[in-house]
């Protein structure tokens, strides 16, 4: 179907049209946000992993916690989390009583890493965001989006 009559349909029909630009929004900011981390040698999912572990204060968060709170579900977090361990970045304990409990802990150099490639995203994406929405309309977008999703 021409480009044109895809269009006219989406239009015809709203929560169509509301999906597919969720869709392309969302890998629209994915290739901009890609575009910043790639220097520092770290993936989308890796570095959702660091920014859970600080979210829960970098104490010591189980694997399935980490798991549960990805943002990309289908994300292998046990393959994620070592690649992290090999850059020093997260620390990694088993359980011996119960070797399916993993616990997982954001290294001083983890948190610094994090701190410092935020930073770089923030100065870098901040052009493609500032002036398109006021602050109000981002909180409803955001609203929105949660409601959405529930």
């Amino acid at each position: 179907m021409p480009e044109k009559e895809t269009r006219l349909v989406n239009k015809e029909i709203p929560w169509k049209r509301a999906v597919a630009s969720v869709l392309h929004t969302g890998y629209w900011i994915s290739d901009r946000l890609n575009e910043v981390i790639k220097p520092y040698g770290i993936s989308e999912q890796q570095l959702n992993v660091l920014a859970i572990l600080r979210k829960h204060g970098c104490g010591v968060c189980n694997l399935s916690d980490v798991q549960e709170e990805m943002m990309h579900k289908m994300s292998n977090a046990t393959r994620l989390v070592e690649k992290l361990r090999l850059k020093g970045l997260v620390t990694r304990q088993i359980d011996e009583g119960n070797r399916r409990k993993v616990e997982i802990t954001c290294t001083d150099k983890g948190l610094a890493f994090l701190e410092k490639v935020e930073s770089k995203m923030k100065e870098s994406l901040y052009g493609y965001y500032e002036n398109k929405l006021c602050d109000e309309e981002y909180a409803q977008l955001a609203d929105l989006l949660d409601k959405f999703r529930k």
